[in-house]
């Protein structure tokens, strides 16, 4: 069981690790002439701008749903780095309470990437641009989220008890 308990430990890291890299960076949309865009700043060659709130609103459900995302990732890892050390916390186990925030975080970065995704294809699938790094990464961090609550699953009744 150790085996699985730091298996899921590692991959909910690389998943958080991914999710943050991804939220962070600027990468997610690259144009031909040397542009790119995140979801915060768009840059055209050396000159970025930040966003602030004048966004649309795919831009916030994208950001809001991805920092629920990471915060769900982030008490997942939180549990599982726990469960080493205590399998319950009172009355609540620490694996389980690790599952249910991984599957939080993924459905969360699911609809996240999904918005993203969705809304850029339909709007502006006519540009030259494509999708960047950043964006591969968010969408990364959605499966390697459900490996986690896969492993950790398979953790929770070696911790329980009757």
């Amino acid at each position: 069981m150790e085996g699985l308990r730091i298996a899921a430990s590692v991959c909910s890291f690389v998943s958080l690790l991914l999710l943050i890299i991804a939220l962070a960076s600027d990468y997610w949309v690259v144009d031909s002439a040397g542009g790119y865009t995140g979801l915060w700043r768009a840059c055209a060659r050396s000159i970025c701008l930040s966003y602030g709130m004048n966004v649309q609103d795919y831009f916030h459900a994208t950001r809001a749903f991805l920092l629920m995302g990471m915060f769900a990732g982030a008490a997942s890892f939180s549990g599982l780095c726990a469960s080493f050390y205590r399998s319950r916390v009172q009355s609540i186990s620490t694996t389980r309470l690790a599952v249910t925030a991984t599957v939080i975080a993924g459905v969360c970065t699911l609809i996240a990437m999904s918005v993203f995704t969705g809304v850029y294809n339909d709007r502006y699938s006519d540009l030259a641009a494509s999708f960047g790094w950043s964006f591969g990464l968010g969408w990364a961090s959605f499966p390697l989220f459900l490996i986690t609550s896969g492993l950790a699953f398979f953790i929770v009744p070696s911790t329980t008890e009757a």
